[in-house]
């Protein structure tokens, strides 16, 4: 199911063109009489024009109204991962919606919804069931339920988005995954057939703002693409300045998703940090991380809102509480400047649904990100 008005996009908007009327005071005539007439002057010999103590009041026309500003509400989850057992409880099931049930109204109600697939989505792959293993490749029909959640972009650029089960297929798989998600209406970036394709942004246009989304991967340089191999986008702080420059030439707004840092802290290390400020000197307008498996720190650099990790989303990591927990993120554009940034609690149901955090776990979860943000050295 998608939200009607979607459309995704690789070019800006035009501006349009402001127009100048030039209009001269009087014109010139070759009769003197009509000279005076049209330009106010009185013909030699007439008598002089009457006065008038007091000029008629003109009303000054109202200033125009100034155009109010587009509201654009941006909503952000973290890694899914719908392999191992949480494949196998959706099998067992019959039903891939099933992880994004609960949080269906919130998710589609965006007007864009973001998310970090951590997987293969191919009819390649082979997925490993309920099993001890670190090879987390899922099934085509994932996509369906990324769909009905109401997906409109998906980051792959992570360490496992060559990884396909029982069988050896990575790039085909990877490729696949792509592929399906757009035929289903989501934008995809962050992996490609080549590194030129994987840093390439994805652009789509909402309320008459085009937002750029880029994806980099710092964990899996197996993984990595080349000139000539496919693979994810290389985090790199020494080219993420050409990559925001590319995409603000499309877009209006610039957001920049790195999968990046250690498991399991809610403290980013300094990498993160580096690269944060790097691509906040770039000129991006946001940056929203995921991989740690725990909600982290956020900080504002400069202009730029940075969350480091929002955590599990869709994962079967349930042998710890911070693994089940995790944040959406909603950030509110006004016209192409964040104006509200918001978290939103969730926990993991069962291996494989997020729901809403009651109240007291989502004040922890909420702490927890504060605690790690205030704990960062200017």
């Amino acid at each position: 199911m998608r939200r009607a008005g979607r459309r995704a996009c690789a070019c800006g908007a035009r501006a349009p063109l402001k127009l100048r009327r030039y209009v001269s005071a009087c014109a010139i005539v070759t009769a003197i009489t009509l000279v005076a007439a049209a330009c106010g002057g009185t013909p030699r010999g007439a008598p002089p024009p009457a006065t008038s103590t007091s000029a008629p009041a003109v009303a000054a026309a109202p200033p125009p109204s100034p155009t109010a500003e587009p509201v654009t509400r941006l909503l952000f989850t973290g890694d899914i991962i719908p392999a191992r057992c949480t494949y196998a409880r959706l099998e067992a099931l019959g039903d891939y919606t099933a992880p994004f049930r609960a949080l269906h109204a919130e998710l589609a109600s965006a007007d864009l919804t973001i998310g970090s697939l951590d997987t293969t989505v191919s009819h390649a792959a082979r997925p490993i069931g309920c099993t001890p293993t670190f090879n987390l490749a899922s099934p085509a029909a994932v996509a369906g339920g990324l769909a009905y959640a109401g997906y409109d972009v998906m980051a792959h650029a992570a360490n496992h988005i060559k990884d396909c089960g029982a069988t050896a297929c990575g790039d085909t798989a990877m490729l696949e995954t792509a592929q399906i998600l757009r035929a289903d209406g989501i934008a995809v970036t962050g992996s490609g057939p080549d590194v030129v394709a994987a840093r390439a942004p994805a652009v789509v246009e909402r309320n008459g703002v085009y937002f750029a989304f880029l994806a980099y991967d710092d964990i899996a340089p197996y993984y990595h693409a080349d000139t000539s191999t496919a693979g994810s986008a290389p985090m790199d702080a020494a080219t993420i300045a050409e990559d925001v420059a590319n995409a603000r030439a499309v877009a209006q707004v610039v957001v920049v998703m790195p999968h990046w840092g250690a498991e399991y802290t809610a403290v980013p290390s300094e990498r993160q940090r580096e690269f944060a400020r790097a691509a906040a000197a770039a000129g991006a307008d946001l940056v929203v991380g995921n991989h740690p498996h725990w909600v982290q720190a956020h900080e504002q650099i400069d202009e730029t809102f940075v969350a480091y990790a929002l955590g599990n989303f869709v994962f079967d990591q349930d042998w710890s509480v911070e693994t089940q927990q995790g944040a959406m993120l909603e950030v509110t554009f006004t016209g192409t400047r964040v104006t509200a940034t918001r978290y939103l609690p969730v926990r993991i149901h069962d291996e494989h649904q997020p729901r809403p955090a009651p109240p007291d776990e989502a004040a922890a979860i909420l702490r927890r990100i504060e605690d790690a943000s205030a704990g960062l050295a200017p």
